[in-house]
């Protein structure tokens, strides 16, 4: 089979989950995808426990073309949240996972005018020491306008123009092999205008099709600082 027809069929697959998300809800309201375990860059299993702290890791999920944040809260948790308001309707957020609910995991574009990490620079961050903008340690900052929400409590927006939280990303842990698995998210209706929004760009990066290739079995986890080559530090 030739590239172009796989990628066709991947997308087509994609599509069809996309058009099937209103029938399949997880827990919490959460849509499923095919379950994908979170690796290094190498494709190595990552140890939760290993998981830095002081920035967020990038991987694509559930499609190539959605930048999602991987977060350890170190010491703090991440709350389960009821009636959060999302862009559409309200939802209960589960909270973290891990021992202590301290992995937590957002899409990683701003819910505001959808700012997202990109090869060439990041303005949303992980500011895990905390900065004038933030307010506090352990927010998620868009240095394009400013807008700031706080991971340990579903994503929320604290301060800016955002009005409502990051999109969710559905985590399982298994504490026998320490090891993490993305498995759903939230914001079938965003992510299709996000698609939309920036479709010359994702083409131009991923190809006619690529960026709806659906992620299965595995996704690379990298550091922010890796993924992007400037990441400004509002």
């Amino acid at each position: 089979m030739d590239r172009r027809n796989f990628v066709k069929i991947c997308a087509g697959a994609a599509g069809l989950a996309m058009a099937n998300w209103d029938k399949l809800v997880l827990a919490g309201g959460f849509e499923p995808f095919p379950a994908a375990k979170l690796t290094n860059k190498i494709g190595i299993p990552l140890k939760a426990s290993e998981i830095p702290t002081n920035e967020a890791l990038v991987f694509s999920y559930p499609m190539a073309g959605i930048p999602c944040f991987l977060i350890n809260l170190g010491k703090n948790s991440g709350k389960a949240i009821a009636n959060l308001a999302g862009e559409n309707e309200p939802y209960d957020y589960a909270g973290g996972v891990g021992p202590e609910g301290q992995y937590v995991a957002f899409v990683a574009i701003c819910t505001h005018q959808m700012s997202y990490p990109q090869e060439e620079v990041s303005y949303l961050r992980f500011a895990a020491e905390g900065s004038e903008i933030a307010g506090a340690p352990q927010r998620i900052v868009c240095c394009a306008h400013a807008s700031v929400f706080d991971p340990a409590q579903g994503g929320k927006p604290i301060s800016g123009p955002a009005t409502f939280p990051l999109l969710p990303v559905h985590l399982s842990y298994d504490p026998v092999s320490d090891e993490l698995v993305a498995d759903g998210i939230m914001g079938r209706d965003f992510i299709k205008r996000f698609f939309t929004t920036y479709k010359r760009e994702l083409i131009a990066k991923y190809g006619p099709g690529g960026y709806r290739l659906p992620i299965e079995g595995k996704a690379a986890a990298l550091p922010l600082s890796q993924y992007s080559a400037a990441v400004p530090a509002c």
